[in-house]
């Protein structure tokens, strides 16, 4: 992969006439795919190097043909007033999104507002900042430290969490396209999501339903002890998905997580009114930018999404506004808005994130072990 990196930045050097930027990343990457291959260079700085080459891969495709006089004067330009109702939407979407939570949650107690809400953003900013979705962990271990819960049971709602996100992004992204947005890349990466999520919906009712059958698997291939330990996370994981068989909490979850993702359209539409792109922004920019980044964030890539995020605002202005009339710097303001979406979406959560480790009284330790924390762990708090 990352000779392809290499590759691609090759390409770009001769085609936009000898660029030292094309010729450095392109030396850069050729260099790294090189030393992982001969065992100087660890898989783990291989990873990072490789990810840092997909997020510049992706800014490419906004950045590259821009002029940067104009986009310097696109965000100079730009209504920053708008900024302050998309940032108090991002704080209503946490808001609700921790009501669903806590209902995910109550099969393995009652967990109040301010813990769920401090674990959420915490777990959110490990995500942003961390490598490899590692805020997921995080969450369960600080929900766990903080009220007494399963560790392991929390991580299960995570698990079911994700699923009702997906399947939502899934549900969103249909109405967009019987709607009239056509785009072959969507429509393939929606096909794809649904067979992927429905599948993971369906093993999980099919794992609630039939728990016998994984006891009698684990007995079967497994020692005894090694079995008994695997029984135990079981246990710990089974409740945290028990949400699934309560009709009264199922239907709370869903109504929350429908409050969840409308906050977050709500939000990009604001950030976009911030710019003049020639003509009105469409309610369906701001709606199809919701599947478009969500789709995009599963790419690895650079902490916070740089470049994904950047990609995804790009395709869906430019899908969008496909046909209207278009302001003489559309492709400035179209990546000047794409750093103003991101800067709006992440920096609300990483505020409250931090915010949040300091009210904790959490360290640098507590990071280390939410990091290690894996769902081996007994439904001990």
């Amino acid at each position: 992969m990352l000779v392809a990196v290499a590759g691609f930045f090759v390409y770009r050097f001769f085609q936009q006439g000898s660029s030292a930027y094309y010729l450095t990343g392109a030396v850069i990457f050729a260099a790294a795919g090189l030393l992982g291959l001969i065992g100087v260079l660890a898989a783990k700085w291989q990873n990072v190097v490789l990810n840092l080459g997909i997020s510049l891969f992706f800014l490419d495709f906004v950045f590259a043909e821009i002029e940067w006089d104009k986009f310097a004067q696109a965000l100079l330009e730009a209504n920053y007033w708008w900024m302050i109702p998309s940032t108090l939407a991002i704080f209503v979407h946490l808001y609700f999104r921790t009501l669903r939570w806590q209902w995910l949650l109550k099969p393995i107690g009652d967990v109040t507002f301010w813990p769920a809400f401090r674990a959420l953003v915490i777990g959110i900013t490990g995500n942003v900042v961390l490598p490899a979705r590692a805020g997921e962990f995080i969450r369960a271990y600080v929900i766990g430290r903080s009220t007494g819960v399963s560790k392991t049971g929390a991580f299960a709602t995570l698990v079911v969490e994700r699923i009702f996100d997906g399947l939502t992004v899934l549900l969103v992204l249909l109405g967009v396209i019987i709607f009239g947005v056509r785009n072959a890349d969507l429509q393939r990466a929606g096909i794809l999501g649904a067979v992927f999520y429905l599948g993971a919906l369906a093993a999980l009712f099919v794992f609630m339903s039939k728990r016998h059958w994984a006891d009698w698997l684990i007995h079967k291939l497994l020692p005894q002890k090694l079995a008994d330990t695997a029984l135990g996370v079981l246990d710990g994981f089974t409740s945290g998905l028990a949400v699934l068989k309560s009709p009264k909490n199922l239907g709370m979850v869903l109504l929350w997580n429908v409050f969840t993702w409308v906050a977050i359209p709500v939000s990009f539409y604001f950030a976009l009114l911030a710019f003049d792109f020639g003509s009105p922004v469409p309610w369906m920019a701001a709606i199809l930018m919701l599947p478009a980044m969500a789709l995009a964030l599963t790419i690895p890539g650079a902490p916070a999404g740089v470049g994904l995020v950047q990609f995804a605002v790009k395709l869906t202005l430019d899908t969008s506004f496909a046909g209207l009339p278009l302001a003489a710097d559309f492709g400035e303001k179209v990546a000047a808005a794409s750093i103003l979406i991101h800067i709006s979406q992440f920096a609300p959560e990483v505020v409250a994130g931090v915010v949040s480790f300091m009210v904790e009284g959490l360290s640098t330790s507590d990071i280390k072990a939410g990091q290690q924390f894996t769902p081996e762990e007994q439904p001990a708090g």
